[in-house]
């Protein structure tokens, strides 16, 4: 039997950090952080990508955003670690008198401790990164409001394109350059950017989902995974018509396919059949006569 409340909680495997500075030191050998334009990694994501690598392949694990990048109005203790962490209406507050957890309003920005810098937003990114042959993810913390938007925004741009997955899509990120207003005055600071990789996407449409060369999720997602990274390829997945042909044959045209491959290659997944019900060969030849006279 499980055990109740533990059976069902679960733990990806963290295989470490992943930072955006390094720890330098004043003339009096005191530490203080400062800030790079690069990511700096564990040796085992050097030897793949660099020492002073600023862009990574990345994946997620998971479709839940709460999982992969939570994001809190966070403050810590000299002593005590974390002492409260909020989302901008409720907070779990440390009693400094009691030592117990408490549940209070929370402020935001408008909180004293916020004013003082004692409280700021922090966010912690957890993701695979491709081609390192180790199971699990790696960490990256930031407190930049910058990088946070930009990561939510390149989050929702490849949910907007997979109708809501986000797991095992193969993403690109990126140190970039920004400009910002730091007290009153303008500096170019490195912040983060998200995107989806578009050639392994596309690849995808005209190939089995192997070619994304990433791990396969444990859970059985044929059902509802969409369109462009169905199990079975674009081809043989999408309910064909005139209007799909014609915008394969621009996909496959990009990727080097001539008429003949191409006809061949539909023919083979039963896209194109000599029944009337679907797409016939009659039509394909329609179609097809159409595009190539353009």
């Amino acid at each position: 039997m499980p055990i109740k409340n533990l059976s069902s909680r679960k733990r990806i495997p963290r295989l470490g950090k992943i930072r955006l500075g390094i720890r330098g030191k004043n003339p009096k050998g005191t530490e203080y952080p400062t800030a790079v334009d690069y990511f700096v990694c564990p040796d085992e994501i050097k030897k793949v990508y660099g020492d002073k690598p600023k862009r990574l392949n990345i994946a997620f694990h998971s479709d839940d955003i709460a999982e992969i990048f939570p994001q809190y109005y966070k403050r810590y203790g000299q002593s005590k670690g974390l002492i409260c962490k909020g989302d901008g209406e409720t907070a779990n507050c440390v009693n400094t008198d009691t030592g117990e957890l408490e549940e209070i309003e929370c402020t935001g920005r408008e909180c004293d401790y916020y004013h003082d810098k004692a409280c700021r937003e922090i966010a912690n990114l957890m993701f695979m990164v491709l081609g390192i042959k180790r199971m699990g993810v790696y960490q990256l913390d930031t407190s930049s409001v910058n990088t946070i938007m930009n990561v939510n925004g390149g989050m929702d741009m490849i949910k907007n394109m997979t109708g809501g997955k986000l797991s095992m899509i193969p993403c690109f990120l990126d140190v970039i350059p920004h400009e910002a207003q730091v007290k009153g005055k303008k500096r170019i600071v490195h912040v983060l950017r998200l995107e989806p990789d578009i050639n392994k996407i596309q690849q995808a449409l005209l190939k089995p989902v192997e070619v994304l060369a990433i791990a396969p999720s444990p859970r059985d997602e044929s059902k509802d995974i969409e369109e462009d990274l169905h199990p079975e390829g674009f081809i043989h997945s999408i309910k064909p018509t005139p209007t799909d042909l014609k915008n394969l044959w621009t996909i496959a045209k990009e990727k080097g396919y001539d008429e003949l491959s191409f006809k061949t290659e539909l023919i083979a997944s039963e896209f194109i059949k000599e029944s009337t019900q679907e797409l016939s060969t009659e039509d394909y030849n329609k179609v097809m006569e159409e595009l190539m006279v353009k």
